[in-house]
């Protein structure tokens, strides 16, 4: 699907590929059917219209995606994407949690054994 895309003044094209029978592609079927039916006086008109604009993340996005395709790193960023920095935060926060729990059953058992000690004491 290619379109064009106004980003900070200046119109950009923008390509990006999807599957054949996503939603996605069907509207751009659907949109260049459209644009085979138009008349001239719709082109006209078409042109004076405002062209949508992108934010910078948008854009941001597209051309991280233009430079993997560019220098061919999907593959190696799809191979450690699963061993990513989100999964080593998720499997630090699991440790910390285990700690915490084991110093608190200790700090429980040594409450316990100072009530019995006081209780014995009296």
């Amino acid at each position: 699907v290619e379109k064009q895309i106004k980003f900070a003044g200046g119109v950009m094209n923008v390509t990006k590929i999807v599957d054949k029978s996503s939603t996605e592609a069907a509207l751009e079927e659907q949109r260049k059917r459209k644009a085979a039916q138009e008349t001239v006086l719709d082109k006209v008109v078409g042109q004076i219209g405002i062209k949508k604009g992108i934010s910078t993340l948008e854009k941001s996005s597209f051309d991280w995606d233009k430079f993997k395709k560019e220098k061919g790193l999907e593959e190696e960023l799809d191979k450690y994407a699963k061993d990513g920095y989100v999964e080593k935060q998720d499997f630090l926060q699991r440790v910390d949690l285990r700690q915490f729990e084991k110093e608190k059953e200790e700090r429980n058992r040594q409450r316990a054994l100072a009530a019995q000690k006081a209780e014995s004491n009296k």
